[in-house]
């Protein structure tokens, strides 16, 4: 025989004793387990093998205390009869302390209900859900799955459970979130150079030709009408912008779809190209949502971009409304909605495909060329907001329609260029403080205070603002946010300590929303930049009434 052909032999034999101790091991544990034995003797008195429950189960033992994953034995009851050491740390306690306490003791209230459930449902099969539990560092989101072992009387009923830490995995879908966000920002930016430029040229032409000829009044009210006009385009470019890229917690309010829709026309220009014929049939101008306006907005985006890379040699894409009243419905609660629809004209795709499409992360796009979220984030706001979401696609083109709840009008908002003069001497006019480290901004807002009938101070920044308020404190704070050494937070925070309680303004461009939200308090008040007279007159008399 040869060395190879022995060497086989002997492998072959090892595999085959390996595969005897198994089924040994195997039968062993079940015979103990059972309690038709309490141990068991394997082997001659050269080679003895000593098989009790302890030893039998060690391995399976080790192997739960080393899992990465939170594991649980729970009574009927829910009581926690076991746990991991990894279950104690999701949990932000000692082993000890855990075994003996209801498992509910660690759950969100409001999901103490869904637990139960769970607990009920594990003795017929294996019951999963998403849960939060509590602990000394927070809130922790949980994937829990749980099952029951046989047994004959409910009482006696044992439930495994297994609970996944999904901190990290929210934490990554938050930052594609926001990857998915830019990459929407990222399709507008081939224009926005040229359309700037084009807003600064209006804005620079129509102001040179008033310094021409400022004795025309015609003429100048007609130029600085444009320039204004220009400057509104471009203030409603840069906030929707900033919307697309920042971070910003879901605000539902009452949204009107045809204004929504009419106000993004020039970002569709920009995203469809010349191609693509835009078709616009608003049913009602009048019919208001329950949405999140710059959320819904980014909705419409990805899907007009997904339209257009549907449609390579051009078509037709329709954004269309239309009111229904739904009753029966097994993904809508009962009441009124608007159907928000947007349809191409171009490839369509496969019921495969189709039936996928607002799973997170799938896409049928090359590497690079999309994250997988667009759908599935517009899937996301419908439900977030209360409605639904779905596909219709055929060779001849696609048709995604968003179902959103119907809101009741609400009352017309006071126009806010009504400007309030105040009509006093200027010794009894309120006093305002304006601060600002832009000398052009400061000087608007002063001019323009000050001819109203206010009287006015004014500082380049937070320090001598701070030292100016100790001697003589201002009836109003106009408060630039964003500013060099101190900023608007700071200033703020730094007067309130100081004892200083009269009515704040932050006059901010600021994209953070966070840290906005975290500096807004009682007697402070927001005027986002850029602002018209109207708007700065309206925000000032409301914080000194």
């Amino acid at each position: 025989m040869s060395d190879q052909s022995h060497s086989a032999s002997l492998e072959t034999a090892s595999i085959e004793e390996l595969r005897e101790r198994l089924r040994e091991a195997e039968d062993t544990l079940d015979a103990i387990r059972s309690g038709a034995v309490d141990a068991v003797v394997v082997g001659s008195d050269d080679d003895r093998r000593i098989y009790t429950l302890e030893s039998a189960d060690r391995p399976y033992r080790v192997l739960v205390e080393q899992m990465q994953e939170g594991a649980v034995m729970l009574s009927a009851d829910g009581t926690i009869l076991y746990a991991n050491e990894r279950a104690g740390q999701l949990l932000g306690t000692q082993v000890e302390h855990v075994v003996g306490s209801a498992f509910s003791a660690f759950v969100l209230d409001g999901q103490h209900a869904r637990l139960h459930e769970l607990i009920r449902e594990s003795a017929t099969g294996t019951a999963r859900d998403e849960l939060t539990v509590l602990s000394v560092n927070g809130e922790t989101p949980v994937y829990c799955s749980f099952k029951a072992l046989e047994s004959e009387r409910d009482q006696d009923r044992l439930i495994c459970g297994v609970i996944s830490d999904l901190s990290q995995q929210r934490q990554m879908e938050a930052r594609l979130h926001q990857a998915q966000k830019m990459e929407a920002v990222g399709q507008l930016t081939g224009g926005l150079a040229h359309d700037f430029n084009n807003l600064l040229q209006a804005i620079h032409g129509n102001l040179e030709l008033v310094k021409r000829a400022p004795s025309d009044p015609e003429r100048v009210l007609r130029w600085t009408g444009n320039a204004m006009r220009a400057v509104s385009r471009g203030a409603k470019l840069t906030a929707q912008l900033l919307a697309f890229s920042r971070s910003q917690k879901l605000e539902l309010k009452p949204v009107g779809l045809a204004r929504l829709v009419h106000g993004m026309a020039d970002l569709f220009d920009r995203t469809l190209g010349a191609g693509i014929d835009l078709r616009l049939e608003l049913g009602d101008d009048d019919a208001q949502v329950v949405a999140d306006a710059t959320q819904l907005e980014l909705a419409l985006l990805n899907l007009a971009i997904n339209a257009r890379d549907a449609m390579p040699t051009g078509g037709v894409l329709r954004i269309s409304t239309l009111a229904w009243t739904i009753t029966d419905d097994a993904d809508l609660a009962d009441g009124d909605y608007v159907e928000l629809s947007v349809a191409d004209t171009g490839t369509g795709m496969p019921a495969d495909v189709a039936a996928r499409a607002f799973e997170p992360f799938f896409t049928t796009k090359e590497v690079g060329a999309g994250t997988g979220l667009g759908l599935a984030q517009v899937y996301g706001i419908c439900q977030q907001a209360g409605g639904h979401a779905q596909i219709e696609s055929s060779p001849r083109g696609t048709r995604v329609s968003l179902f959103l709840r119907r809101s009741p009008a609400a009352a017309a908002a006071p126009d806010p260029s009504a400007s309030a003069v105040v009509n006093a001497s200027d010794q009894s006019a309120p006093r305002i403080l304006v601060v600002d480290d832009d000398p052009d901004v400061r000087t608007f807002m002063v001019e323009t205070l000050v001819s109203l009938g206010y009287r006015v101070d004014s500082a380049t920044g937070g320090r001598a603002a701070l030292h100016m308020m100790a001697s003589d404190p201002p009836d109003l704070l106009v408060l630039d946010f964003a500013m060099p050494h101190l900023d608007g937070a700071t200033v703020a925070k730094l007067a309130r300590s100081q004892g200083l309680q009269m009515p704040i303004v932050f006059a901010s461009g600021y994209a953070d929303t966070s840290a906005l939200d975290a500096a807004m308090g009682n007697n402070i008040s927001l005027l986002r930049k850029p602002f018209s007279i109207g708007n700065l007159s309206a925000v000032v008399a409301a914080a000194l009434g």
